[in-house]
């Protein structure tokens, strides 16, 4: 090689843009450089350093190769196996096939990881039935590839075949199955393969306890945590969320207090777990302490963040939490768009849910029901209807929350036909069975409309669940001050084991707006007798800058 050519492949190896690489293509097509296979194959792996276009240049590259090695084949295989479009490696691979060229070891790895992505059993099957065949399969990296790959294919059983079959295992074997395993939920025969690992390193002992903790088996979770040898924050950051879940926030707390070190992940599961926990104040809180420390918090941070101050009804910190996204230029994603859209359409600010789902590219199914739920539950049933028409209109297939959606803007709205018509449409045209919110939301409906033996029927349609159903109907009997319907509806659900305060104070107000207070009277002694109580309501709303917090009639505010 001469070295003019050398120079060339210098240059290369310190390429940074895809405009350089240009260049020194056109560089060694003017020398005929490229007429040496080993500096054809090294452009080739110089653009795969660019993801997109990168690829897609080295695609064309390889086209005009003669004879591309197999080493050149691999290369852009490994490439498309990694990208966002892992399905294109299979495709790819099957065009190496027919070119005749012979694929070795090295060929099949990144071919089975992008199985494992794809969760696709019968590609996997097929190249694993291949590699036997090229006798590519024996190899310690090729055989965790394979036990990877079958689970994540939901089919461990199969991963555990290639095990046992295997005559070589390193700590990523044992891990391999054990991850399987704990990923399918199997956790007695995980916990076997832990016992039996002739090591056990961090990531071993990670694998196990997020296994039970996902589980909610927090008691053993702990206890693997408390024996392990060694920690990182990976195992703190688990069991913080563990204790979360469980609703049991002062070891959360606790917990984040002891930590040697934290990472986002640490914060981001303390602001989980509070406002998870119905601490929205205490998320916000850890939040301001969070951004003073400088820590970059993720996109489960920021969800976390925007779900407390929808329960809080804390528009000034949504907005404040918007600013600082669009501040550090967080990607709006999908998960952040809809949560924004969410939490302005639950403070009743639908004019800035409506600003961020016009701006939120692409829109899916979660993004579109959020807006439509935001205009029915602010009012505007009409429009909530129209944005469903343009949802479907835009080839967004609308899921079962959605028509919880739907319908609960046909019952703010009062539009009983369009709710039957979207009810029967559930099941004859999208193929989704209705469940207890829908019957609940048409029995709101038809109770609205004072269609109360109508909604009767429906309730007696169902044949489980029926005591949030009598309680939709209930709610419909005293708007409109049916006493004799009213008082069977509580005979119904003192059969179905409801038998509360809240019931009871509900029917006495029925009797009361008839003038029949006797039966008022009976009705609250009946109560008094029982030791029954109302339980108190609970609502949460902002007033210039300050959290008001009402319980029954007691008032408290924080800033």
């Amino acid at each position: 090689m001469s070295t003019s050519a050398a120079s060339c492949l210098l240059f290369l190896q310190s390429c940074s843009s895809i405009r350089q690489l240009l260049q020194i293509h056109a560089h060694m097509l003017r020398r005929r450089f490229l007429d040496d296979p080993f500096a054809t194959t090294e452009l080739l792996r110089s653009s795969l350093a660019f993801p997109f276009a990168g690829t897609l240049y080295a695609r064309k590259l390889l086209a005009q190769i003669p004879h591309p090695t197999t080493f050149a084949w691999n290369s852009l295989l490994a490439a498309l196996a990694a990208s966002p479009s892992p399905a294109s490696s299979l495709s790819f691979f099957r065009c190496m096939l027919s070119s005749g060229a012979i694929p070795n070891a090295h060929t099949f790895p990144p071919l089975v990881k992008a199985c494992a992505r794809l969760s696709d059993l019968t590609a996997g099957d097929q190249l694993h039935g291949l590699m036997i065949k090229c006798a590519a399969e024996h190899d310690v990296y090729s055989t965790n590839g394979l036990i990877h790959m079958y689970s994540a294919c939901r089919r461990v059983d199969l991963g555990r075949r290639v095990f046992d079959t295997c005559t070589e295992h390193d700590a990523a074997s044992w891990n391999c199955l054990l991850s399987g395993y704990v990923n399918c939920g199997l956790l007695d025969h995980a916990r076997v393969v832990f016992d039996d690992m002739p090591q056990r390193g961090i990531i071993s002992w990670n694998a196990m306890i997020h296994g039970y903790a996902k589980s909610g088996d927090i008691t053993s979770a702990r206890q693997l945590f408390d024996e392990m040898p060694e920690r990182n924050v990976d195992s703190w950051n688990t069991l913080i969320s563990a204790y979360g879940r469980c609703r049991r926030l002062d070891m959360s707390q606790k917990l984040f207090d002891e930590m040697p070190s934290r990472n986002a992940v640490s914060w981001s599961a303390m602001i989980t777990a509070y406002a998870q926990g119905d601490c929205p104040a205490e998320a916000l809180a850890l939040f301001e302490r969070m951004r003073r420390l400088d820590v970059m918090p993720n996109c489960a941070t920021i969800v976390s963040l925007l779900s407390a101050c929808s329960q809080m009804g804390a528009l000034e910190q949504g907005r404040l939490i918007h600013s600082y996204i669009a501040r550090n230029k967080m990607n709006v994603d999908s998960i952040i768009g809809t949560t924004l859209i969410d939490m302005y359409a639950k403070c009743g600010c639908v004019d800035s849910a409506v600003e961020v789902f016009d701006a939120l590219v692409p829109k899916d199914v979660f993004s579109w029901t959020a807006m439509i739920g935001g205009l029915a539950v602010n009012g505007y049933a009409a429009k909530a209807l129209e944005l469903f028409d343009q949802m479907e209109m835009e080839g967004v297939k609308p899921n079962e929350v959605t028509f919880v959606a739907v319908l609960c803007a046909c019952s703010h709205g009062g539009l009983v036909e369009q709710a039957r018509y979207l009810f029967d449409s559930m099941r004859v045209v999208h193929g989704l069975k209705p469940q207890i919110e829908h019957y609940a939301c048409m029995v709101d409906v038809l109770g609205r409309a004072g269609l109360l033996e109508e909604a009767i029927s429906l309730v007696q349609s169902m044949p489980h669940y029926k005591a949030v159903l009598w309680e939709a109907l209930f709610g419909a009997c005293l708007i409109h001050g049916n006493a004799e319907m009213g008082q069977h509806i509580v005979d119904r659900l003192i059969e179905l084991g409801l038998d509360d305060g809240g019931v009871y104070v509900l029917l006495a107000n029925i009797y009361a707006m008839n003038g029949m207070w006797n039966d008022a009277i009976r009705t609250r002694m009946k109560m008094k007798f029982k030791s029954l109580s109302k339980i108190p309501a609970y609502s949460s709303f902002e007033v210039e800058g300050f959290s008001m917090n009402s319980v029954g009639n007691q008032i408290s505010m924080q800033r």
